[in-house]
């Protein structure tokens, strides 16, 4: 597991900032490899459908779900994002190193658009190993 620096959690904190821009987002943040939220969360004035011990849970549940589907990596090649639209809501991870980015948006948002935005802004951003 590579433990992010300061200077790591502060890049992702500001392309979380970056994503967070976007009208329709409610959530963008880091988990890391535990389930853990490690940059980012709810936008500014955002109320969360969940409780806080649901979101923790959550975070954990999408972590696990992602490393589950990653043992398909050799024979279907890997992520490159995961999306899903309910009717609450838009869920999106995205992989970054051993972390994903987890946005969560207004169901009829653009998938598409939020997907390719997160990449311009998390794509150049490299985690020092420690």
């Amino acid at each position: 597991m590579v433990i992010l620096s300061v200077k790591d959690i502060e890049k992702l904190d500001a392309a979380c900032t970056g994503l967070s821009e976007e009208e329709q987002i409610r959530h963008v943040g880091v988990i890391n490899v535990l389930g853990h939220l490690v940059a980012g969360g709810f936008k500014k004035g955002i109320t969360p459908l969940l409780a806080e011990n649901k979101i923790a849970m959550t975070y954990m549940q999408l972590m696990l779900d992602f490393k589950m589907r990653q043992e398909l990596d050799d024979i279907l090649g890997p992520i490159d994002y995961i999306a899903s639209r309910r009717t609450n809501h838009l869920i999106i991870t995205i992989p970054i190193g051993e972390n994903i980015v987890l946005v969560t948006a207004e169901p009829n948002a653009d998938d598409k658009r939020i997907i390719k935005r997160a990449e311009e802004l998390f794509d150049d951003i490299t985690i020092s190993t420690i």
